[in-house]
C-alpha cells in the first residue's frame, strides 16, 4: 500500500512538473473591444519568425485553429484584414548543473555535471490593422526536448493556454 501510495505521488509531482514548466502568458489592451474585427491576414514582413520549419507550421496551424475558433476569418493581406497577425520564435540554449556526492567514513566524493538545455519561446502579436497599434500579445516558454513530437505538443498546449485567455468582450 505505501509503495503505490509512494508512486502515486510520484506520477503526480512529474505530471504537475511537466505541467508547470511551461510558462504563458498574455497582455492585451483592455479598453478595446474585440468584437469588432472579424478577419485577420499573418504578416508577411516578420524578420523574427520560426526558424524550424515544422514548428513553425505546427504553429501556425494551432494559431489559425485558434483564431478561427474566435470567430476569424483569415484573409490574404492585401485584402485588408482587421488583424495583422505576427508570430515569432527564438531558441537559447541553457546550461544547468546537477551535483551528486557521498559522505563516508573518512571523506566523500561528488561531482557536478553540466547538461545542455534548449529553451524555447513562441511569441504571438495581433496588430490593428488601420492604426498598427499592438492589441494583443500571447508569449511562452518551455524547455525543448530532441524529441519532435514532444515538441509539437508544447507548441499545441502553448497556443491553447494564449487563447483560452483570449478577452470576454
Amino acid at each position: 500500500m505505501k509503495i503505490r501510495f509512494a508512486l502515486c505521488a510520484l506520477l503526480l509531482c512529474i505530471t504537475s512538473a511537466i505541467a508547470l514548466g511551461q510558462q504563458v502568458s498574455v497582455n492585451y489592451d483592455h479598453s478595446a473591444s474585440f468584437s469588432q474585427y472579424h478577419t485577420y491576414a499573418w504578416g508577411s514582413n516578420n524578420a523574427n519568425q520560426i526558424q524550424n520549419s515544422i514548428l513553425a507550421q505546427v504553429a501556425q496551424q494551432d494559431i489559425n485553429t485558434a483564431m478561427q475558433g474566435k470567430g476569424f476569418q483569415m484573409v490574404q493581406e492585401n485584402q485588408n484584414p482587421d488583424i495583422l497577425l505576427v508570430s515569432s520564435g527564438g531558441l537559447k540554449q541553457q546550461t544547468s548543473w546537477s551535483a551528486w556526492g557521498m559522505r563516508g567514513i573518512g571523506g566523500g566524493m561528488g561531482g557536478i555535471t553540466p547538461q545542455q538545455n534548449v529553451e524555447g519561446t513562441l511569441i504571438v502579436d495581433l496588430y490593428v490593422m488601420k492604426t498598427q497599434t499592438l492589441i494583443w500579445r500571447g508569449i511562452a516558454e518551455n524547455t525543448l526536448s530532441n524529441n519532435g513530437n514532444k515538441n509539437q505538443q508544447l507548441v499545441h498546449n502553448a497556443v491553447t493556454k494564449m487563447f483560452k485567455q483570449w478577452p470576454k468582450n
